[in-house]
């Protein structure tokens, strides 16, 4: 159903091109971990030297050189960062010399067939990191890491950098991005004027369904004109390495088993998962569902939210900023609470360690380059120029220090989920986690369509996932 659509991840349409100083035209349930620690003071870098007023490193490598970076990213909001970010004096000191150019909206196979000719880009950031890590193909940075003046690994967040590695070497590193990933925001205006109490969200899946029946306005004809909940927009829409998976995160299972490289699909609780959304989305109707997203503009991340049409919506940290550059108005309406978990789990206030990445390419002519523009993006003038522009955090908590949380409406949530969470998850490190994703959306669609039982569907999801697996090469 979903996966047609546009998405923060999803390689879009059409792509866009910049150069340093231009303008961007568009620009496992995972395993329970500590939570991490409330944010504490601590220095970000060395000591600022007369060689490096900002303590950013020194240009090096071969002058001239053309330093490709692709991303899935592609927003007006996200080029409005960047290209403050590329006028930086730290911006310039780490490219030295050479030509930097951003090519946006590019999705995973784009740069699976660039691997393939031996061709990459130096870097690639907002892409199924893991698939590349599986296929030997990335730069390790654990030197450059531990010679850094700048990369204290100590002052991330705790969990971050485990997702960075894979068999032992760090494969990429946090980029632009990275907090935490799972919220319930709503519209508290359309749920008033519901004659709902929007100080007392649902926390439970049952009470997401009855706020469902009440959201939910449909006109004369049977077509739907407001609704509360997709289960599949936004972060319900699929599984992702760093962000890892809504329904197992909610009903708290391990869908991956990485010491003996098993499935877990076929049970109790994805079963039930299937049957709570397919009741959900009954509301609304599937069809009508999918006439919704095909509105030009409301088949984007949050397009539908920001045009009043859904009220509810499944997201992470950074969606009360964008909201905010999206539609103020709305904005200021925005509210979040706890992911939703069923009934048997009420109380359970649940989150995930999550972060975006940049990797860099071990067949790119000068991947060093890349990195030290990675380095540059964990300082404060950069992560000042995101916040501001976007409403996205990096995972660093001498940075969360810093950031006043009341400037974007619903912001305040996520800060304090940090230290009230009561079960944290770190994402599955599956394989196949892509092609597991793309099976979820093909599954589940089949069964709010009534082709599929909620059982039936956990079953081929478990043999589906076990045989790729074992076709991929990754069982034995």
């Amino acid at each position: 159903m979903s996966e047609n659509r546009l998405t923060r991840r999803s390689l879009l349409a059409s792509s866009a091109v910049i150069a340093a100083g231009g303008v961007l035209a568009a620009c496992a349930q995972p395993t329970p971990t500590a939570a991490p620690q409330a944010p504490s003071p601590a220095p970000q870098v060395e000591a600022p030297t007369a060689e490096s007023p900002t303590g950013a490193p020194q240009p090096a490598g071969p002058s001239g050189a053309l330093i490709r970076h692709w991303t899935a990213w592609s927003s007006v909001t996200f080029s409005d960062a960047w290209n403050e970010i590329q006028k930086s004096d730290d911006f310039k000191q780490a490219l030295g010399d050479n030509v930097y150019e951003m090519k946006t909206g590019v999705g995973d196979e784009a740069l699976l067939t660039a691997v393939a000719s031996g061709d990459p880009p130096e870097g690639a950031s907002n892409v199924e990191s893991l698939d590349f890590m599986a296929r030997d193909v990335l730069f390790a940075i654990d030197e450059l890491v531990a010679a850094s003046q700048i990369i204290k690994k100590d002052n991330f967040l705790p969990g971050i950098w485990d997702l960075c590695m894979y068999k032992g070497k760090t494969l990429s590193m946090p980029f632009m991005e990275g907090f935490v990933p799972y919220g319930l925001v709503y519209n508290s205006k359309l749920a008033q004027e519901a004659g709902l109490d929007p100080t007392k969200p649902p926390v439970t899946w049952d009470q997401v369904y009855d706020w469902q029946v009440k959201l939910t306005q449909k006109d004369a004809a049977g077509n739907v004109t407001r609704m509360g909940l997709d289960p599949f927009a936004a972060m319900g829409q699929g599984i992702w390495f760093a962000g890892g998976f809504m329904a197992a995160t909610s009903w708290g299972w391990k869908w991956f088993d990485e010491s003996t490289r098993t499935f877990n699909f076929d049970n109790e609780k994805m079963v039930d998962a299937f049957a709570t959304f397919k009741k959900l989305v009954d509301v609304v109707g599937i069809d009508n569902l999918m006439a919704v997203y095909a509105t030009e503009g409301q088949d984007e991340w949050g397009g539908a939210y920001y045009a009043e049409i859904q009220s509810m919506l499944i997201n992470g940290y950074w969606f009360p900023g964008e909201a905010m550059n999206n539609n103020p108005e709305v904005a200021k309406g925005t509210m979040a609470t706890w992911l939703p978990v069923p009934e048997s789990r009420r109380g359970t206030k649940v989150q995930s360690v999550y972060t975006s990445m940049l990797i860099l390419f071990r067949q790119s002519k000068n991947p060093e380059v890349m990195y030290r523009i990675g380095e540059i993006m964990t300082l404060k003038p950069a992560c000042d120029a995101v916040f501001n522009k976007t409403g996205w955090l990096p995972p660093i908590k001498t940075y969360l220090d810093t950031v006043d949380p009341s400037v974007y409406p619903g912001l305040d949530f996520y800060f304090d989920c940090v230290k009230e969470a009561t079960e944290w998850h770190r994402p599955a490190v599956c394989e196949i986690t892509r092609y597991a994703s793309n099976k979820y959306a093909a599954l589940r669609e089949q069964v709010c369509r009534g082709e599929l039982t909620p059982e039936e569907a956990a079953k081929l999801f478990q043999s589906d996932c076990t045989q790729e697996y074992i076709n991929q090469g990754f069982a034995s």
